[in-house]
């Protein structure tokens, strides 16, 4: 007599196999866009993962749940590191320190916004995301700086922009640059910047 699986153990295995399938085609995603591929098809993706074509649709019957999904995942990787305690003590010292530490989390993240950009006209939620970086972006900037900084809007959305993932992306994508050429571009810019307001402490 062949003893069988308890339905509930059945059940548990295949929502488990189904999890690590998931698992397996938002890796793909992430690795194809990461290498180049912005707009990966359910092909490729099927490809990169090992999995049928079929399996890709039926885990991701429509591209926002891989987004979603994508999105996650990449959270659980930056956010540590944009969350990570500076070293310096002074503001102005740990402005740059702070600056420097998001010209590298943008070299990382540059291939994702670029796939970003070609869908956020035909996605709500990935516009949403775009936006939802933009101020993250500004929140950081604004506990680096002193409130009086903060409050001049005019040197604050300067230097928000100077500081951007869109800035950082035109240096290394669209001139070109190295990354360590397009730090020292940003970093250059930033202290020119500052100095006049420094000059009068």
């Amino acid at each position: 007599m062949t003893a069988t699986a308890p339905p509930d153990t059945i059940t548990d295995g295949r929502h488990h196999r189904s999890i690590r399938t998931r698992q397996v085609i938002v890796t793909a995603f992430i690795e194809l866009i990461g290498n180049g591929h912005p707009s990966p098809t359910a092909e490729q993706i099927a490809t990169q993962a090992q999995v049928g074509l079929r399996t890709v649709f039926r885990h991701f019957d429509d591209m926002e749940t891989l987004y979603r999904e994508i999105t996650q995942r990449l959270d659980e990787l930056m956010i540590p590191l944009v969350n990570k305690p500076l070293r310096a003590t002074e503001w102005s010292s740990r402005l740059i320190e702070g600056i420097q530490r998001r010209c590298d989390i943008f070299d990382r993240l540059t291939p994702f916004h670029i796939a970003a950009q070609l869908h956020m006209h035909d996605s709500e939620f990935i516009r949403l995301q775009v936006q939802r970086r933009v101020k993250i972006e500004q929140d950081i900037l604004t506990r680096l700086l002193p409130a009086p900084y903060v409050q001049d809007r005019v040197f604050f959305e300067g230097l928000s922009m100077l500081v951007s993932l869109e800035t950082w992306m035109r240096l290394r994508t669209l001139q070109g640059l190295s990354a360590a050429k397009a730090k020292a571009i940003v970093l250059m810019m930033v202290k020119s910047m500052m100095a006049p307001h420094l000059s009068h402490q």
